[in-house]
């Protein structure tokens, strides 16, 4: 079919551990388990929190106590130069490579020298004008997840990234302004349905939000996964979600804070050959006979016969005809047109009407 394929993205975030040769692992596992893209996160603790912020609850829950956030994050950035080297690494491994921002300098550093097409905006910088003011459509795709924002914020940062006010909130509905500036866009930027926290309970996930956000923006919408297990992803794609975000680790049991929300390569690849059989399953919502199911037509479907000794002459009723298999005599659809009809021949039961 001419739809796009579902873009899958493997999240790696932090899981890298700050470790060059660890996040290289896992770009080529990513790869592996059939992911279109590694996405990493483009920030420096310094420029993120500040020296005495807090961890979150579940920051606090899968990493040691012993460090502020600061610290924790400190320990978790990549150096500058080598998103280079990963960003090549990716291509020689044919897959895609971006990165969230999280501050001006990172947007800076991957327009001018990292050279990006695709920026993602995470779910925690959606209400941050620095940010959204700052990304000129024309030069990027943006991807951006909705975590912790209602339709309002929503609608304020997608015009901020766009520069002008096409969309209007009103009692969470979305007026737009300008169609025609939406259909320009509209190829450049996905919402990701996302709820942020890690993990994310069941009854949290609130999939049905992938249906709102198409209905109301009319913009491409995918689906940034915290939950556990691969249930979820499975569930957006079928809501119509067009990108899947699901964050991946070569072990769950490492020390760092998002391993435990995480999926690692064997459950990553069951979730990318999932959603691949789906978008085979899915078809082109024709109703008709499908190739397959020629061979079976004559054997399931049946045919019009004599149910009693028929006489030439003797009208057809109800009570001598019946139908039975294989298909290949009268269709039943018949048998109302054949009743009171005189019939032209002698039939014994179980024999093939013909007319």
């Amino acid at each position: 079919s001419d739809k796009k394929k579902i873009y899958i993205i493997a999240e790696i975030g932090v899981n890298h551990n700050g470790s060059l040769n660890l996040a290289k692992k896992m770009i080529l596992a990513a790869k592996k388990c059939g992911a279109d893209a590694v996405k990493f996160q483009n920030f420096t603790a310094d420029s993120l929190t500040t020296k005495n912020a807090k961890k979150a609850p579940y920051q606090l829950k899968n990493t040691k106590n012993t460090q502020s956030q600061h610290l924790m994050l400190k320990n978790l950035e990549l150096k500058l130069p080598q998103y280079f080297i990963l960003k090549k690494f990716a291509k020689k491994n044919k897959i895609d490579f971006f990165t969230s921002i999280f501050d001006q300098e990172s947007i800076n550093f991957l327009k001018r020298k990292l050279k990006q097409k695709i920026i993602k905006i995470p779910s925690g910088e959606i209400t941050n004008p620095l940010i959204t003011d700052n990304l000129n459509i024309k030069y990027y795709n943006v991807i951006m997840s909705t975590g912790m924002a209602n339709m309002r914020e929503i609608s304020i940062a997608l015009n901020s990234i766009i520069g002008k006010k096409i969309f209007k909130e009103k009692k969470n509905k979305i007026k737009i302004m300008d169609m025609k500036l939406l259909k320009k866009v509209q190829k450049k930027i996905t919402l990701l349905h996302c709820v942020t926290d890690y993990p994310v309970e069941k009854k949290y996930a609130n999939l049905k939000c992938i249906k709102t956000l198409s209905k109301e923006f009319k913009i491409p919408v995918g689906y940034s996964d915290h939950t556990t297990g691969i249930t979820a992803p499975l569930i957006a794609v079928s809501l119509g979600a067009s990108m899947i975000e699901k964050h991946f680790t070569l072990n769950k049991n490492m020390s760092g804070p998002d391993h435990k929300a995480s999926l690692e390569p064997n459950e990553f690849l069951k979730m990318v050959n999932y959603i691949r059989d789906f978008e085979i399953m899915l078809g082109n919502g024709i109703k008709q006979i499908q190739k397959c199911e020629i061979k079976n037509i004559k054997i399931a479907r049946k045919s019009i016969i004599a149910k009693s000794i028929i006489k030439k002459g003797e009208k057809f009723n109800k009570f001598n005809l019946t139908t039975k298999r294989p298909g290949n005599g009268l269709s039943p659809l018949k048998i109302k047109n054949l009743i009171g009809k005189n019939s032209k021949y002698n039939f014994r039961p179980d024999d093939l009407i013909k007319i």
